[in-house]
């Protein structure tokens, strides 16, 4: 393509091609981009070689890149610009840059510019230019005032919770964009902090550290973070405390009455959490457990008292963590078991001690603890009970037993995740059932509505019987996931029905207007267009198709577009 005119001088020579321009943009989105350069909504133009680069203010600011030669090429970080090879602001920008040359900034980049301006100025010149710069915003000024303070190699403990007090000042917010301010510059404050208390005592440090969780869970009282801005700040404390509590340098009886006292806390919004974040060893971790021992069964002989059961096994699970860690670390299994059993109340409970005990083959435990988890299953859990009985008695070497209620919950629940878990029961049972899959098979027939067409249909697949499943797409409705499945399976040995399931989907998915929804029809065509050429199918019917498509939905300017970009010689 070309893109300049010979016929023109050097000094004035335009660097776009209009009509080119035009072509390439369409009428429509040409006249758009001419009023953005009409509306001086172009800015920061600028000019190396062959490519220009540009500011292009729309619904919101976009930057925009040409390329002139050795042909015009595009590119706009604006949404549209992902399936148009020419946007509005492309256009824009063009026109631009067939202004007089000395409109257009040649070379130096707005950094270089402004580079060779401060180095023109003296110390105090710069001083005041920064004052200035500052005096307006208070949060920049605020920003430097405490770089300036933590400069100070002297600086106090109490002069340092002050600045932690400025750097999460009290005051009430609920939207969105200014909680994000808000967290954006503490954070970068806070971070300031760390830096300069590590020339504090580590009793200091810890303190500070203190300070700066009981004022974030302040502040919090009065700002809606429901978008999670303040977890850098959290995730910071997260990391210090435990560092400086390592550090400290306590008797083991306050470390481990402090850990104790906070394993179970509900003051705080925010605040590590003991188990997750710290280690404990030694002495301190001899301390921790004694009076968590001594706690939990306190607990425990709460639980037939009247009191609200759940607060107290909540309560309960918390403080039976840390013993559960050591004696996990010591492979004391059945001490794990006790503490497990203790908390045991709902039927999650007592399944995680059949487990335990299948683990360590114990199986008649396990049943004991099976019979329990029975007893207080819902209706939802008795098909978790159910799948825990088939492990019991396989573990008890009743085979035929297991055989039989997998069988039974697989016929319960005709799903294609039933059928996968009976097969893999069958394997591991050695096979009993030589004619599962016609029995299987017997079970699917007559499907009752889509999500048993869609077991019916994915068990086919899984066999290899691609054409039972195409069958089940002509007889009713399935997901289009599946319907993939069965066009890519078929796509071998009857690439028209292929093409026509893909068609069927294509213009189900179009009967909405999405950019999003125009991609991944684009995909699904190329995905099927690659395997056609994979299978030396001739492409003429597919070509056909596309173009048929792009027809249809003509009025989606966006899908047609994107259409143009992605199969130019199919029209």
């Amino acid at each position: 393509m070309s893109s300049r005119d010979p016929n023109t001088s050097s000094a004035n020579k335009p660097l776009i091609d209009i009509e080119e321009l035009l072509l390439a943009a369409g009428p429509q989105t040409f006249q758009k981009g001419f009023m953005l350069f009409q509306q001086n909504k172009v800015s920061n133009v600028k000019l190396q070689g062959n490519t220009a680069t540009a500011t292009v203010k729309g619904t919101s600011s976009y930057h925009v890149k040409v390329t002139m030669q050795p042909e015009l090429h595009c590119q706009c970080t604006c949404p549209a610009a992902e399936y148009m090879s020419v946007c509005k602001h492309a256009v824009a920008v063009g026109l631009s840059l067939n202004q007089p040359r000395a409109e257009v900034e040649d070379e130096l980049s707005d950094e270089q510019v402004l580079r060779r301006y401060f180095s023109e100025k003296s110390a105090p010149e710069l001083v005041e230019l920064l004052l200035k710069s500052i005096e307006s915003d208070e949060q920049q000024m605020q920003n430097w005032l405490l770089k300036a303070k933590l400069s100070q190699s002297d600086i106090s403990l109490a002069a340092l919770k002050k600045l932690v007090t400025k750097a999460l000042p009290a005051r009430d917010i609920w939207g969105w964009n200014e909680v994000s301010r808000y967290f954006s510059v503490a954070e970068k404050q806070i971070d300031s902090l760390w830096n300069a208390m590590e020339n504090l005592p580590i009793e200091s440090q810890w303190q500070l550290t203190e300070h700066v969780l009981m004022r974030l869970n302040k502040v919090l009282e009065r700002i809606d973070d429901s978008g999670g801005f303040r977890f850098g700040i959290e995730g910071q404390i997260n990391v210090k405390m435990p560092e400086l509590f390592d550090q400290l340098n306590w008797p083991a009886e306050k470390k481990a009455q402090w850990l104790f006292e906070h394993l179970y806390q509900r003051e705080y919004n925010v605040f590590p959490d003991i188990n997750d974040n710290f280690t404990v060893t030694g002495e301190v971790e001899a301390c921790l457990l004694k009076k968590c021992r001594s706690a939990l069964e306190e607990m425990a002989g709460e639980l037939n008292t009247g009191k609200d059961r759940t607060d107290i096994t909540w309560r309960m699970r918390v403080y039976a963590q840390p013993l559960l860690n050591a004696a996990r670390a010591a492979n004391n299994w059945r001490e794990e078991e006790r503490l497990l059993a203790m908390q045991a109340h709902q039927c999650r409970d007592y399944l995680a001690l059949v487990q335990l005990c299948l683990d360590h083959q114990e199986e008649l435990d396990a049943e004991d603890w099976l019979l329990r988890a029975k007893k207080v299953a819902t209706q939802y859990e008795q098909k978790n009970c159910a799948n825990m009985d088939i492990r019991v008695k396989i573990a008890l070497g009743e085979t035929a037993q297991a055989w039989k209620l997998g069988w039974q919950l697989f016929e319960n629940a005709r799903s294609f995740r039933a059928f996968q878990a009976l097969q893999e029961l069958h394997d591991e049972l050695g096979q009993p059932e030589p004619e599962l899959l016609n029995k299987v098979e017997q079970l699917f027939a007559n499907p009752r509505n889509q999500h048993q067409r869609d077991a019916q249909c994915e068990f086919y697949l899984s066999i290899g019987k691609p054409d039972a499943a195409k069958q089940c797409v002509k007889e009713g409705l399935i997901s289009i996931e599946l319907l993939l499945k069965v066009a890519d399976a078929i796509v071998a040995t009857d690439p028209s029905e292929s093409l026509a399931i893909y068609l069927r989907m294509t213009r189900k998915m179009l009967e909405n207007s999405d950019n999003k929804i125009y991609q991944r029809v684009c995909d699904l065509l190329l995905h099927l267009q690659k395997q056609l050429k994979h299978q030396q199918h001739p492409l003429g019917d597919f070509e056909a198709a596309v173009g048929e498509l792009a027809m249809e939905f003509r009025r989606k300017r966006n899908f047609t577009a994107l259409i143009n970009k992605l199969f130019p010689h199919h029209f």
